[in-house]
Parts: C-alpha cells; structure tokens; sequence
C-alpha cells in the first residue's frame, strides 16, 4: 500500500485508503447481505465507486410527508387537516411502491455484484493459467 517515491518519502495511496472506508460502510449498511465489490482490476475505479454510491442511496428511498399551511382564517385548520390527510393516503400508496422499487433493485445490485464477481475470477483463472502454461 506504502511505496517510496524517488524522494525516499513513502507514497501513500489514496484510492487504496478510500476502498477500505467504503468497504467498512458497506459492511456496517448491509450486515447480513452478500458484500459488494469497492474495488478490482477489471473495471475503473469510477464504475465501483458508483457501484457504492448507488447502494448508499439504495435505503433511503422513500417519499416524506410536506404539507404547508394555509393561511385562510376560519377553515385553514380544516383545509390543513384535510389536506394531510388526503397526502398520508397517497404516501401509503407512493410507499408501498416504493418498498417494491427497492426490492428490485437490491436485486439487481446482486446481480451486478456477482456478476463483477464472476468476471473478476474469470481474469485471475486466465491469468494464472497462462502463468501455468509458460
């Protein structure tokens, strides 16, 4: 991880640092979950890292209720009332829909993990079968 450069200084390497922090937050988010791939030699940097971000963003999916006031005198606090009420039942729904959305898409996350998984062993097999062939 620790290289020397041609000053005698020992080169730290950043991206090595930020795939160890990515894979201790994954590990705390999905405790109980297959873990997914932060870092390999077939794929950019940039394809894990987006990998990570859409599995930190991956549980906060859901929609929150916001209903301003209204400023009518007399009925406001009806209309108020009324209005929140009518928006807990569409976010009931909006929810519910959500929840299915994200099932999916853990699903499909799993898929992409396994599937650089896979693809990762398949480069080492080769490798180490032409290292073996020589």
């Amino acid at each position: 991880m620790n290289e020397t450069s041609e000053s005698g200084k020992p080169e730290i390497n950043v991206e090595a640092i930020m795939q160890e922090i990515r894979l201790q937050i994954l590990n705390q988010k999905r405790i109980g979950q297959p873990p997914l791939p932060v870092r390999g030699d077939r794929f950019s940097p940039e394809m894990y890292e987006q990998l990570y971000q859409a599995t930190l963003l991956h549980g906060e999916m859901g929609v929150k209720l916001l209903v301003t006031r209204t400023e009518i005198p007399l009925i406001g606090g009806l209309i108020d009332r009324l209005r929140t009420k009518l928006h807990q039942l569409v976010l009931f729904y909006i929810n519910q829909a959500v929840a299915q959305q994200a099932e999916i898409n853990e699903h499909f996350l799993q898929v992409l993990a396994l599937l650089i998984q896979d693809l990762e062993q398949g480069d080492e097999e080769r490798k180490s079968g032409q290292s073996s062939d020589k």
